[in-house]
Protein backbone atom coordinates (compact mmCIF):
# COMPACT_ATOMS: atom_id res chain seq x y z
CA UNK A 1 0.00 0.00 0.00
CA UNK A 2 3.02 1.92 0.66
CA UNK A 3 4.44 1.84 -2.85
CA UNK A 4 1.35 2.35 -4.45
CA UNK A 5 0.55 6.34 -2.58
CA UNK A 6 4.53 6.56 -3.01
CA UNK A 7 4.01 6.21 -6.61
CA UNK A 8 1.11 8.36 -7.32
CA UNK A 9 3.03 10.96 -5.17
CA UNK A 10 5.76 10.97 -7.49
CA UNK A 11 3.75 10.92 -10.67
CA UNK A 12 1.32 13.75 -9.17
CA UNK A 13 4.91 15.53 -8.55
CA UNK A 14 6.10 14.79 -11.82
CA UNK A 15 3.02 15.78 -13.65
CA UNK A 16 2.58 19.24 -12.02
CA UNK A 17 6.38 19.90 -13.02
CA UNK A 18 5.92 19.21 -16.48
CA UNK A 19 2.96 21.43 -16.77
CA UNK A 20 4.92 24.33 -14.97
CA UNK A 21 7.02 24.33 -17.93
CA UNK A 22 6.43 27.53 -19.79
CA UNK A 23 6.46 27.51 -24.17
CA UNK A 24 9.37 29.89 -25.26
CA UNK A 25 8.34 33.49 -26.29
CA UNK A 26 8.27 34.18 -29.90
CA UNK A 27 9.17 37.68 -30.91
CA UNK A 28 5.96 38.87 -32.60
CA UNK A 29 6.32 41.13 -35.70
CA UNK A 30 6.48 44.43 -34.37
CA UNK A 31 8.88 43.53 -31.93
CA UNK A 32 11.15 42.30 -34.90
CA UNK A 33 9.99 45.74 -36.85
CA UNK A 34 10.97 47.97 -33.87
CA UNK A 35 14.62 46.35 -33.16
CA UNK A 36 15.05 46.82 -36.97
CA UNK A 37 13.72 50.63 -37.24
CA UNK A 38 16.92 51.96 -35.48
CA UNK A 39 17.67 55.01 -37.56
CA UNK A 40 21.24 56.67 -38.38
CA UNK A 41 23.48 59.19 -36.19
CA UNK A 42 23.15 63.08 -36.49
CA UNK A 43 25.80 64.47 -35.06
CA UNK A 44 24.70 67.09 -32.15
CA UNK A 45 25.85 69.61 -30.12
CA UNK A 46 27.03 67.04 -27.55
CA UNK A 47 28.53 65.30 -30.16
CA UNK A 48 30.31 68.53 -30.93
CA UNK A 49 31.22 69.29 -27.17
CA UNK A 50 32.70 65.90 -26.54
CA UNK A 51 35.22 65.70 -29.08
CA UNK A 52 33.27 62.30 -30.35
CA UNK A 53 29.88 61.03 -31.72
CA UNK A 54 27.10 60.36 -28.90
CA UNK A 55 25.26 57.75 -29.67
CA UNK A 56 21.40 58.61 -28.63
CA UNK A 57 18.61 56.23 -27.56
CA UNK A 58 17.74 54.70 -30.59
CA UNK A 59 20.48 55.00 -32.89
CA UNK A 60 22.16 52.80 -34.67
CA UNK A 61 25.04 51.54 -32.30
CA UNK A 62 23.83 52.54 -29.72
CA UNK A 63 24.12 50.36 -25.98
CA UNK A 64 21.87 51.28 -23.36
CA UNK A 65 23.68 51.71 -20.15
CA UNK A 66 23.05 53.49 -16.74
CA UNK A 67 21.93 56.89 -17.93
CA UNK A 68 19.93 55.92 -20.43
CA UNK A 69 17.69 53.26 -18.08
CA UNK A 70 17.56 56.37 -15.57
CA UNK A 71 15.83 58.58 -18.59
CA UNK A 72 13.41 55.83 -19.37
Amino acid sequence: MKKLLMSAVILMTIGFAASAQTAPVKETKAKKEKKAALKDHVCTDACHKAGKCVLAHGEKGHKCGETCKKAA
